[in-house]
């Protein structure tokens, strides 16, 4: 989702079944802004590591299938998301790992919902902290998922829809998925803002966050879709 972040000496370092982990200290800060519950700094706490959670198993569904077809991947958690290193392959196989980080954080949103959910509800889980960081962690699989299947670039659908039309047509392919980008992201962007003016979320996040988002994704595209149209002159 970004371009290669430089390290810092701040960043934390690990590693995963032989997978390079590195969080930037900015992950950090944008995981407790959308965690924020004023006067509640234990609740913020184990938001933010249910976000950490979300964001390291999608980008190890993403890694995994990168190694699978030989290369070796390193993880960096940033922003308000991350990226797992790739490389090219062929379209389909592309097409996979970029659907992996999704499956994988669809996998631990169900594992969740079919196995904690009867646990909080049976009783089993008494601590609020629990409860909250169950539900949360619902929130955060779900609607970071779906969000990241949109066909706007350079989320992960935005790299199955490039993919898909590049192999349908090499020459113009790119072109196409641009151009679904913009009207995608465009539409959640003027979507967002209408919320944002009725005074309501959109599936719980706050309507101006994905209005800016959305609204940047758009234009990006937009400057994207312009740079391949005059390649093409």
């Amino acid at each position: 989702m970004f371009a290669q972040i430089p390290s810092t000496p701040y960043d934390l370092r690990f590693s995963i079944a032989g997978i390079p982990v590195r969080v930037h200290p900015i992950f950090w800060v944008t995981s407790a802004f959308l965690a924020w519950q004023p006067g509640r700094l234990d609740l913020v706490f184990v938001r933010v590591l249910t976000i950490f959670l979300a964001i390291l198993v999608h980008e190890l569904g993403h890694a995994f299938v990168t190694r699978w077809f030989g290369w070796y991947p390193e993880i960096v958690l940033y922003f308000f998301g991350g990226y797992a290193t790739t490389t090219r392959h062929s379209a389909w196989r592309d097409i996979a790992v970029s659907a992996a980080g999704p499956a994988a954080g669809f996998a631990l949103y169900f594992l969740l919902l079919f196995v904690a959910v009867p646990a909080a509800q049976s009783g089993v889980l008494q601590n609020e902290l629990l409860v909250d960081a169950l539900g949360f962690s619902l929130f955060i699989n779900f609607v970071w998922n779906v969000m990241n299947l949109l066909p706007v670039l350079p989320l992960d659908g935005g790299h199955i829809s490039r993919e898909f039309f590049c192999w349908l047509s090499p020459r113009r392919g790119l072109e196409w998925s641009l151009k679904l980008s913009i009207v995608a992201s465009g539409a959640v962007a003027l979507w967002s803002l209408r919320c944002l003016q009725l005074k309501t979320g959109v599936l719980g996040l706050d309507p101006l966050f994905l209005t800016i988002m959305f609204g940047y994704l758009c234009y990006q595209s937009i400057l994207a879709h312009q740079a391949v149209m005059r390649g093409y002159w």
